[in-house]
Order: C-alpha cells, then sequence, then structure tokens
C-alpha cells in the first residue's frame, strides 16, 4: 500500500466516524455543522495529536454540540 492510499483511507475513516460521532449527538451528519475546510482543518489538527481517532472525534464534536 503506497503512502498516498494509507492517507487517503484514513481520510476516509475520519470522516466516517467524526459524521457519526455529529449524528449520534445531534441527529445531524458533520457537514450539517461544520464546512468542508473544518473537517479538513479537524484531520490536521488530529495529525498533529497523539491520540487515538474515535477520542479525538468525541472531543471534536463535544465543542461543537
Amino acid at each position: 500500500m503506497t503512502t498516498q492510499n494509507t492517507i487517503d483511507s484514513s481520510w476516509t475513516v475520519f470522516i466516517e466516524i467524526l459524521s457519526d460521532e455529529f449524528t449520534a449527538k445531534t441527529g445531524f451528519g458533520v457537514y450539517a455543522h461544520i464546512t468542508p475546510t473544518d473537517v479538513d482543518m479537524a484531520y490536521q489538527q488530529y495529525q498533529l495529536r497523539n491520540a487515538p481517532m474515535r477520542l479525538f472525534v468525541r472531543e471534536y464534536v463535544r465543542h461543537y454540540a
């Protein structure tokens, strides 16, 4: 697997987890709350932190929900 495929896979999983968390907390998916640019920035923040993806997403959504 190439680096690009790994990044794409991680990005896809991040979006799915983020949308699932927003839906669970609010009943609406991620794009009902934040813009695609915000999603990209959240993913960049996640990459800089040494935290599990689900934990990062839970804390991120708590801030917006």
